[in-house]
């Protein structure tokens, strides 16, 4: 909840900040948080207690280059996280909603980080 403070968390932090750096790094994140949970009996939102993003680097798979690599690309996604924006609904099934729903950005974030990342690194990469 910290990393993108300025998204309300019905926007879906965690699940946000996973698609973001999946989108400047091909880093694959799981979210946990308020979209892993249903919503009440009543259709309200539960929003979760805290919003995680779980990186699984296990040891003897990744060399250090790979770590520096998915680090250099974490910094950089913080410092230009005012660019990230949010997830909403536009399928939601009343069970397993964040393994068989659809979502959507809540504007065109995606394209903004994008052309912020090619202005940064070019086609260097």
């Amino acid at each position: 909840m910290e990393f993108v403070d300025h998204l309300p968390q019905e926007e879906y932090s965690a699940g946000v900040l996973a698609a973001a750096l999946y989108i400047v790094s091909g880093v694959r994140g799981m979210e946990r948080g308020t979209l892993s949970e249903q919503r009440d009996e009543d259709g309200n939102e539960v929003l979760s207690n805290m919003e995680l993003v779980r990186l699984a680097l296990p040891r003897r798979v990744f060399t250090l280059s790979q770590v520096k690599y998915a680090a250099d690309r974490i910094i950089w996604l913080y410092e230009n996280r005012h660019l990230i924006g949010g997830l909403k609904f536009v399928e939601e099934p009343e069970m397993l909603r964040f393994f068989f729903g659809k979502l959507t950005t809540t504007s065109e974030w995606p394209a903004e980080l994008v052309a912020k990342f090619k202005a940064d690194f070019g086609d260097s990469l």
